[in-house]
This record gives structure tokens, sequence and C-alpha cells, in this order.
């Protein structure tokens, strides 16, 4: 049990943080980010989270105060805190972990650009966050300054893009793009502009989360005047828990949405966060509420120091299946997983669908609402019957029975 003085002096550290902060400007909260070095005046750390922030070997830890304040200083186990404070497990290197799994440094045909699918790449435009999750899949470049990108740096991406016609689609990530001066994103915005066969710009941004003051009017009015007939803007965010969908989250959300831009979101399954069909179905509910549509939930990266974050493959698939039936289609987000070694991202999801019986042309379905057996027809003449599933005369007699004794 902590002391009362222990309770009392981080809880005075707390408001005098908060109070110094002008609340509800982004560049304060960013002036008074809380560094790893400073994490025990706010939080009454375990020996874990000391050995986490004096030897991890993943990137820097910074928090806004208004993130922190979401956080619990005296539960370890508080969903916000353990995605702000190093533990343990961020000191030891697994030797399935590596620094660039899904190999975006070896399909960087230029500095900060990873061209891994035909039509699309991916742009990181800077090294900066609000805050440094510790579950980050770019750790080998986020907070670190020699990963810096210059103008110039963007500029030879922007002419790789202008020289590469089948390139429809740019995201732009980094660190946080929305992180950069509303100057640099106007510019970034308008050199895609420029690019007559780039349709499509997506921002990666956990800033809706971590620093909504961020998302200002004139920042808005910046994207709007860019997603127009040339380029359409999407926005893409990570909420992870309940917990972050705070007012000023829904505020931000609802000015990205009055500026034409469509908002997803994209979870990391955390243990120990996330990993649990209530919560993830919670969040979700939360997301439709601030009108943001669920786009992936993703299995973490087998990046350094990650052990303490990563889940069996399996339970992706059961959160999935959890949630179908009690959440609309537009809440329930797509589980995959990145494939390492650059194979891109494949979406794993419950298997709903028990086969095909050729005999009588049907399909066999499991109900997710009611787990009832249900069945539906082939067309006649069908050219497609050898790529389905053959259930054999026993199989099929079985859900026959089951279909009846429900």
């Amino acid at each position: 049990m902590p002391s009362i003085l222990d309770v009392q002096t981080i809880e005075k550290n707390r408001e005098e943080l908060f109070s110094r902060t002008n609340w509800f400007d982004s560049t304060s909260q960013l002036q008074n980010r809380v560094k790893g070095e400073d994490l025990d005046k706010y939080f009454l750390l375990t020996d874990s989270e000391k050995k986490g922030i004096a030897e991890t070997i993943r990137l820097n830890v910074s928090a806004t105060p208004y993130y922190l304040k979401l956080s619990d200083p005296f539960d370890p186990q508080c969903p916000i805190r353990r995605m702000i404070v190093p533990d343990s497990s961020e000191s030891v290197l697994s030797v399935e972990e590596s620094s660039d799994p899904l190999h975006e440094e070896r399909l960087s045909p230029v500095r900060g650009l990873t061209h891994m699918y035909p039509n699309r790449v991916l742009l990181f435009s800077n090294h900066s966050c609000s805050v440094y999750c510790r579950h980050c899949m770019r750790g080998r470049k986020v907070s670190s300054p020699k990963e810096r990108m210059e103008k110039e740096d963007l500029e030879s991406a922007f002419d790789y893009i202008r020289t590469h016609s089948e390139i429809e689609d740019v995201v732009i990530s980094g660190g946080d793009p929305l992180n950069l001066s509303n100057a640099r994103i106007d510019w970034i915005l308008g050199e895609l502009s420029s690019i007559p066969h780039v349709k499509i710009c997506r921002l990666g941004t956990r800033n809706p989360v971590t620093l909504p003051f961020r998302i200002t009017k004139e920042l808005c009015s910046i994207i709007e005047s860019h997603n127009n007939d040339s380029l359409s803007v999407f926005c893409n965010t990570q909420f992870n828990h309940p917990k972050e969908c705070t007012p000023e989250a829904k505020e931000a959300i609802l000015r990205l949405l009055k500026s034409g831009v469509s908002v997803g979101n994209q979870s990391v399954l955390l243990k120990g966060i996330n990993d649990s069909g209530e919560i993830m179905l919670e969040l979700h509910k939360k997301l439709l509420e601030m009108r943001v549509r669920a786009y992936y939930l993703y299995d973490p990266e087998l990046i350094p120091g990650s052990r303490g974050f990563r889940t069996p493959l399996q339970k992706g698939v059961e959160i999935v299946s959890y949630m179908r039936g009690k959440i609309a289609g537009m809440g329930i987000p797509q589980f995959v997983n990145d494939l390492p070694g650059g194979g891109g991202k494949i979406t794993l999801s419950p298997n709903w669908y028990l086969g095909y019986f050729p005999d009588t042309r049907q399909h066999a379905f499991r109900s997710a609402v009611t787990g009832k057996v249900h069945f539906s027809f082939e067309p006649s003449g069908s050219e497609y019957e050898s790529f389905y599933h053959i259930l054999n005369e026993q199989e099929w007699e079985k859900l026959i029975a089951d279909s009846t004794s429900r």
C-alpha cells in the first residue's frame, strides 16, 4: 500500500502539471510533455516499471498532460498507464522480434517512403508524436531525431510518386503527421494534389486520442481545402480503449468530419489492455457514438521489447466473433495480421461457413447470432463448386440433425 505522503505528493505533482499547462492549447500540451525520467513524479511506480524506464529497448517516453490525466497513478494495470509507462518486458529482446518486421526499409526506394503495394505508398512524414505509445510498431524511427524528415527528403518522395503513375493512394504517417506545422501540412497536401494520378490521401494520426486540441478549425480548413475533386482525404486514428473516448476527442472527430474527412479507427490488440470481447464491444459502441467507423484490429507486430503486449492469434478471431450480432457491422473491425517480411495485410475471421454438399447444391452456415445451422443454394450450372469445402454425407446428415434439434 502506498503511504499517504506518496499519494499526496503524486496528486500534488499532477495538479501542478495540469495547472501550468494551457489546457486547450496544443503547443502548451507539447511543451509540458512528461518524459521518462519524470514519470516517478506522476505515478507510484512498480519495480517492473522502474526497470522498464531504465532499460527499455523501445522508443523514448513522452506523454501529453491531457493523455496522462486519463491514467491512474496508483493502478499499474490501468490501460492508459500501460500505454505510457514502460515495464520490464520492454528490456527483453526475444528471438522472434525484429526492429523492422514488415521490411519497410527494404521496400523503401527513397528515404521515408515505403512502396509495398503496387498502387499505394506509405510516406513517413516526421518522427514526432504527442505520446510515444509503448506498443508503437515504428519504434526504430519514432522519437529519434536522426529520423527527422527534412523538406528535401519529402521532395524526393514526391518526385518518386510523380514518376510512378501506378501510385493512386498515399498514406501519410510517421510519427504523427498532424504534429507538423499547419504550413508543412498545407504544403504536403498541396504537393499530392498536384500529382494527377494520386487520388487518395490517408492521414494516420493518433492526435484525436492523445492531443485532441491539435485538431483546430485552422487545421481542418487546410485539410478541407485539399479535400476536393482531385484528391480525397481520409483519416485513420487509433482508439484502443473506452477510456480514450472523451468529450474532447469527440469534438476533435466532429471537426474532422465537418471538413469532409471520413474517420476510421485502427485498434491494436494489446494484452491486458483491450484483449476481451467486452472491452472491444464497449470501445466500438462509443466510437460509433462519436461517428467513427471501425476499420482494423491489428495483431501486434513482432517488434523489440513487445512480449508484454502480444496476444495469441486466436484471441483476435474470438473478439470479432463475440462482437458479431451485438453491434452494427460498421462497428466491427477487420482483424488483420500485417505479415512479417513485407507480405502485406491479411484478414482473419471466424469461420461461419461450414461447407458445401453437391448432391443438394446447398451451403451450410453457422449463425453468429443464434448459433444455428442455416442453408443456402448454389446456382445451377455453377463452375465454382470445386472451390468450396465439400462435406461428406455423414457431415451433411449431422448438420441437418443439428439444424432441426435447436
